[in-house]
């Protein structure tokens, strides 16, 4: 069962920008309630995350586009066709795959058992956070 709990007034959030906002505001929450349900689901995306959450899927989605942003500094992506990040929050490595590079390309979050490709490393999302609050603060 879900130990984390997010606001349920969320859901009253349909605005773009206003989604925005509280993702950056929530994200260390959001970050624990995501990789909690990547645990659980195996493989985690929008549908999933708005099934098993009861958040509208946006909010999903914005976090993942604040997560990509927070870790890739590359500034071009000419001629990929899917990006793929490695990440470790609370101990347990994952895998951020998105198909395509548009905004509305699928992004999917899941466990990670593999060896890490070469040139490839693990972002930790726990400084992330810590980062984060403190830059709002």
């Amino acid at each position: 069962m879900s130990k984390v709990t997010l606001s349920d007034d969320l859901n009253s959030y349909h605005s773009k920008a206003l989604i925005r906002v509280k993702v950056k505001e929530f994200f260390s929450e959001f970050s624990a309630k995501i990789f909690e349900l990547a645990d659980e689901a195996g493989k985690l995306d929008n549908k999933k995350f708005e099934a098993m959450s009861g958040i509208n899927g946006d909010f999903y989605n914005e976090y993942c586009s604040q997560l990509k942003g927070f870790f890739d500094s590359s500034a071009s992506t000419f001629g990929k066709k899917s990006v793929k990040m490695y990440f470790t929050y609370n101990g347990k490595n994952y895998i951020l795959t998105q198909q395509g590079i548009t905004e509305k390309a699928p992004v999917s979050i899941a466990p990670f058992t593999g060896v890490l490709p070469l040139k490839e490393s693990f972002h930790d999302v726990e400084k992330a956070c810590l980062k984060l609050r403190f830059q709002q603060e």
